[in-house]
């Protein structure tokens, strides 16, 4: 169970959260949308979702036990334009091990589809400060299951090269397609 649902479940609530399925060749990630504390960004998500710009996209960052990026970059390495305005920054959930967090550059809005999941506990990456990297990471959904984290961390496992001090795979993993549930 996804670190916010075990808490909700040990305190009694209802949570309805939407799905969306992650294909690929090694196995299935299912992510439950926090629209309870990311709104903006998980009607960003599903825009795109339905839009089908992650189709045939890639995780092409695998970090052991920290995250696995991936997001609108196809396999040739060209990034995919979203269409939309970027959603504001939604610092509401701590980035804890299981977490699927929108990456951004210094600018807290910058945040544009790209994507990781947290293998670990990541206090680093909540909010510390007012400005910049210190105003945190939003945390827009959880993986729903034990088995997607589990394919998440054998994409770690797979080769990777130093770019730019990132660990990045040297063969990144389609996600074949990726739809809501």
């Amino acid at each position: 169970r996804g670190a916010y649902l075990s808490e909700a479940l040990e305190k009694g609530r209802v949570l309805v959260m939407e799905t969306l399925l992650i294909k690929t060749r090694l196995g299935d990630i299912r992510v439950r949308l926090r629209a309870d504390k990311a709104p903006q960004h998980c009607v960003f998500i599903k825009s795109l979702v339905s839009a089908g710009k992650y189709n045939g996209c890639i995780f092409y960052r695998a970090e052991p036990n920290f995250v696995l990026q991936g997001g609108l970059r196809d396999a040739v390495g060209n990034q995919r334009p979203t269409g939309l305005t970027n959603p504001p920054l939604e610092f509401n959930l701590p980035n804890k091990r299981g977490t699927v967090t929108m990456a951004r550059w210094e600018d807290p809005n910058s945040g544009e589809g790209e994507f990781f999941i947290n293998l670990g506990d990541s206090p680093h990456l909540d909010k510390s400060g007012n400005s910049g990297w210190a105003l945190g990471f939003t945390v827009f959904g959880e993986v729903a299951d034990e088995q997607g984290l589990q394919v998440a961390e054998r994409m770690t496992g797979l080769p990777t090269t130093v770019q730019g001090g990132l660990k990045m795979l040297i063969e990144p993993v389609v996600m074949e397609s990726v739809t809501m549930m």
